[in-house]
């Protein structure tokens, strides 16, 4: 344990996954740490999950200050640099968390976590790198087992691709939908920005997303939808005002094999399903 602050009354805290023992849990020397940072109670505790440099998690925390936020990133840098921000701004309720790419399960106890929220988190755009988003159907079986009965998992994304993605995922995993939208921040207008919703907003896009809660643990949990984030662009992608973030590429190279088959008289070239 590597504490971003002076003594026990650091108001920031930075947490190797490494140092952990069996868990977060060993950490703190505990049986429940989480919960009871600082000798507090807590009325909840919410994990932010890909936190970044701790922006949101720093600014959500001074709005809700008997709440707990644990920000978690797989950026050792960004983790310290959180830790920095919450103590320079005075929050006491707010922990950070460095892990690479860790099982939640093995950070925090069954039921745990009242909450997880997902901000712009790296969406991934290839199949072979599907596994690694924080949607995809392994991680939200994992989830099930560390949320509290009725806590949420809520997205917030550029991407409408990864969006959709993800909604197949919920699916499968047996979480019921308690909304989805295309505009968040029009639901949401008062909600601090994360660093990356205030950049990619400058940059033309319109944050996306949903919240969900686990159902019914599914009887058969077999993966089912197509993994690439191209499956779910739309057909008509020269129309496309804004590109999601970490697709240029792809959308670019999409637009000149259609430019191309118009050019020589082809039938038009379709986006794969895969």
């Amino acid at each position: 344990m590597q504490p971003a602050g002076a003594g026990n009354g650091a108001h920031g805290v930075f947490v190797r996954s490494d140092t952990c023992g069996q868990g977060a849990s060993d950490a703190f020397g505990n049986f429940n740490p989480i919960r009871d940072f600082s000798q507090k109670t807590w009325n909840r505790v919410i994990l932010d999950l890909g936190c970044g440099k701790g922006e949101y998690t720093v600014a959500v925390a001074n709005l809700h200050p008997n709440v707990l936020f644990v920000g978690l990133d797989v950026e050792e840098i960004c983790v310290m640099r959180a830790a920095e921000l919450a103590v320079a701004e005075g929050v006491t309720n707010a922990v950070f968390i460095y892990a690479d790419d860790p099982d939640l399960r093995e950070l925090f106890g069954p039921g745990e976590l009242d909450g997880i929220l997902m901000n712009f988190p790296t969406p991934f755009p290839k199949k072979k790198k599907a596994h690694l988003r924080l949607t995809y159907l392994d991680r939200l079986m994992a989830y099930r087992e560390i949320l509290a009965p009725g806590a949420s998992l809520r997205l917030r994304t550029d991407s409408l691709p990864f969006r959709d993605f993800s909604l197949t995922q919920l699916e499968i995993a047996g979480y019921d939908l308690r909304w989805s939208s295309d505009d968040v921040r029009a639901m949401f207008p008062d909600e601090p920005m994360s660093a990356y919703e205030s950049k990619l907003t400058a940059q033309g896009a319109t944050a996306c997303g949903f919240e969900a809660v686990p159902g019914p643990a599914p009887e058969r949990v077999e993966q089912t939808a197509p993994l690439s984030l191209v499956s779910y662009l739309p057909e008509n992608i020269e129309d496309l005002d804004y590109v999601p973030h970490g697709m240029q590429g792809c959308v670019a190279n999409m637009r000149g094999r259609r430019a191309n088959c118009r050019a020589k008289g082809l039938p038009e070239w379709t986006r794969p399903i895969v």
